[in-house]
């Protein structure tokens, strides 16, 4: 099997770049990885005090952890504090989406409820929505991204009380020269697939190629690569920025991706070279 066959796959990988790279060029790809973001950790001071006080009151009546970058930082934080606060989380309900914040839960002596796959905001929505009461207060590690509006909403609708800790925001890499080149690269037709490995990557490429004043560029050019997404997650967050995902990796992990991107998206771009000739 010829797998990508020579074809030039785009990443936006950042913290597994290289080993992104590895994974592309064994399949048979021409691998161009371009970080697309940074963890940027936030001042947890004035938002864990506000926690500690809710908590302290018996006002907290579960918790969301949404990553496991996140959960860790907040209770490595939490503990800095005061240990005897991690005694008093045992008492909470807490919500976990996926695997990676239910590990680091354990990791501090916390057990953890997991939501059904796909694990996306709207199963976390749903696993608090059928824990708590009206009136009853929520608190939501916020990874990245702010909090979906659509789930706020959703959960206000119900009469659940939402406040959020925004542990880290995702910024620009550092050096942003190889994201601004992968920009220029799609918008004159360059790669021919895009791997995405979370839904914050394509929200920075937009918004990259938006202050770049390439967005209608990118979007149109995006439109003629195939888009591979590593879950339903990252699927979703494309969605809502109107993009169409061709293919999902299932299980959701970067191998996978890889392999699924390989061994499908040859088979959709021949198509669709087929549909335009025929």
């Amino acid at each position: 099997m010829d797998w990508f066959g020579g074809l030039k796959v785009l990443s936006l990988e950042s913290r597994r770049s290289e080993e992104m790279a590895t994974l592309i060029e064994k399949y048979g790809g021409h691998a161009t990885v371009a970080p697309s973001m940074r963890e940027q950790k936030l001042d947890l001071t004035q938002p864990l005090a506000a926690f500690e006080r809710d908590l302290r009151g018996g006002m907290i009546h579960a918790l969301a952890c949404m990553t496991g970058v996140g959960t860790r930082l907040f209770l490595r934080e939490l503990v800095a504090r005061d240990p005897a606060l991690l005694d008093l989380l045992r008492d909470v309900p807490l919500i976990a989406r996926g695997s990676k914040p239910l590990q680091a839960l354990k990791e501090f002596g916390l057990t953890g409820v997991n939501v059904p796959r796909p694990h996306t905001w709207q199963e976390v929505m749903e696993a608090l929505s059928a824990r708590l009461e009206r009136g009853q207060h929520a608190v939501i590690l916020e990874y990245g991204e702010a909090t979906p509006t659509a789930m706020l909403r959703e959960l206000g609708y119900v009469g659940i009380r939402v406040s959020s800790v925004p542990v880290y925001r995702c910024a620009f890499p550092l050096d942003t020269a190889p994201l601004a080149q992968a920009v220029r690269d799609v918008v004159l037709g360059g790669p021919d697939i895009l791997l995405l490995s979370s839904g914050t990557q394509i929200l920075h490429f937009l918004k990259y190629a938006e202050k770049m004043g390439l967005l209608d560029e990118t979007r149109a050019a995006l439109n003629r690569l195939v888009l591979v997404s590593i879950g339903p997650a990252c699927s979703e967050a494309a969605a809502d920025l109107g993009l169409r995902i061709d293919l999902e990796a299932n299980p959701h992990k970067m191998g996978i991706l890889v392999r699924t991107a390989a061994e499908h998206a040859p088979g959709i771009i021949a198509e669709r070279t087929l549909r335009k000739t025929g």
